[in-house]
């Protein structure tokens, strides 16, 4: 989602209609959408105001603070796991499944970082 724009723009296009000016040549001259100028004038007409709404907040985390204990221990437990399999373990202990995503962005927040094993052993062969 993009950001609000400026109450001053807002407040142009509402400026602009009072004066007489129509939507269609208030949306070309400020090079905005129609549907965006009928928003601003239907707001201003309904609220008296075209400030922009409140942030409606977003969805709750599936990992909160309580809930980090769970991947923590078995970050210790299995430090070469992947994301995968990590979510899959979660979801057997914690009793709800959960994507690798919200694994890998818990452990972020948390700053646990993990480092797997080279799956291969090193070369002889040094490198020049």
């Amino acid at each position: 989602m993009s950001t609000p724009r400026s109450l001053d723009l807002r407040e142009r296009v509402v400026a602009a209609r009072q004066e007489g000016e129509g939507k269609s040549a208030i949306a070309r001259r400020l090079m905005l959408g129609h549907a965006t100028v009928r928003r601003y004038i239907a707001r201003f007409e309904a609220t008296g105001s075209v400030r922009a709404r409140p942030h409606g907040g977003g969805a709750p985390r599936k990992v909160d603070a309580t809930g980090e204990e769970v991947p923590r221990r078995l970050v210790c437990e299995r430090p070469d796991a992947t994301d995968e399999e990590l979510a899959r373990v979660d979801a057997v202990r914690a009793g709800c499944a959960i994507n690798h995503t919200t694994v890998n962005r818990a452990l972020r927040r948390m700053g646990l970082t993990r480092k797997r094993s080279p799956a291969t052993r090193p070369s002889a062969t040094p490198r020049p």
